[in-house]
């Protein structure tokens, strides 16, 4: 006779439903917090974290309050909601002389407008005047005369000519001529850029110094080796130096010459060439 196994149906059936409540449970607990979330980002939109404060700081002529009307925050806008990219770009658009804008939250409350000013840096010349432009670039006044101490840039063919926008060249490799130059540490003493010609840029040093540089190619190596070559220089005399080769720059006295004793003694007429060389580029 075949022995018959009992087992426990209803031992199977607790473990069954044991392990569906647990389920149940997890997802019971998921939805909860899913539910405590969503109700705390909508109050965070809506309810909390308001605008209460909204703080200007930095070194600007503007008042406070035009600082606030540029930025179109209102007094009780959300701070979670505030695009601070879109504040920064609407104060730059309406205060002119606004160079650099970063808005910040602190919450819980608080909104701050840090404004730095423009500062006048280089003189742009084209057809019918000057366009006096910021370290940024921003066009800040488009004057008929050039300003005295900012460096000079002629034959740049500016694209736009109103205060307020950003300088841009119809010529494209001109925009990277005028970075080129604009705060280079080796061009401290120039006061003319002149780039009529792209292939051919000559620059001034006052009234003492022309310096054709040739091509926009390693503009930054040519200034240093001028930087070298000019303390060498007779300092009452006037002098044309073109680049010869990579690494050599030639000095030739300007006519008619400066009535003094020459400087060279291989030179005794003080009119001749001289030449200075500098390690090649890096």
């Amino acid at each position: 006779m075949q022995e018959v196994v009992k087992t426990s149906v209803k031992r199977k059936q607790n473990s069954k439903r044991q392990r569906r409540r647990r389920r149940n449970m997890s997802m019971y607990i998921l939805l909860v917090l899913i539910l405590v979330v969503g109700i705390g980002f909508a109050l965070s939109m809506t309810m909390f974290f308001n605008i209460k404060t909204i703080r200007v700081t930095g070194d600007t002529e503007y008042t406070e309050q035009e600082v606030f009307a540029a930025s179109g925050i209102q007094v009780g806008d959300n701070l979670m909601r505030l695009d601070t990219v879109a504040v920064s770009n609407s104060i730059l658009s309406r205060l002119l002389n606004a160079e650099e804008v970063y808005v910040q939250k602190h919450f819980p409350s608080t909104v701050e407008i840090i404004v730095k000013p423009c500062v006048p840096t280089a003189c742009v010349a084209y057809e019918g005047g000057y366009l006096i432009v910021s370290a940024k670039g921003k066009i800040l006044e488009n004057a008929k005369e050039p300003k005295e101490g900012l460096l000079l840039f002629k034959g740049y063919n500016p694209e736009f000519l109103e205060p307020g926008q950003m300088l841009t060249s119809a010529e494209d490799q001109k925009n990277s001529i005028y970075s080129a130059f604009l705060g280079n540490p080796y061009g401290a003493d120039i006061t003319v850029v002149d780039m009529t010609d792209q292939y051919d840029i000559v620059v001034h040093y006052g009234d003492r110094i022309r310096f054709e540089i040739g091509n926009a190619n390693e503009i930054s190596y040519k200034l240093r080796l001028a930087a070298t070559a000019i303390p060498r220089l007779n300092e009452s005399k006037k002098y044309n130096l073109r680049m010869v080769g990579d690494n050599q720059i030639s000095a030739v006295q300007q006519e008619p010459a400066v009535t003094t004793a020459p400087d060279f003694p291989e030179d005794p007429e003080g009119t001749g060439t001289t030449e200075t060389t500098a390690a090649p580029a890096e």
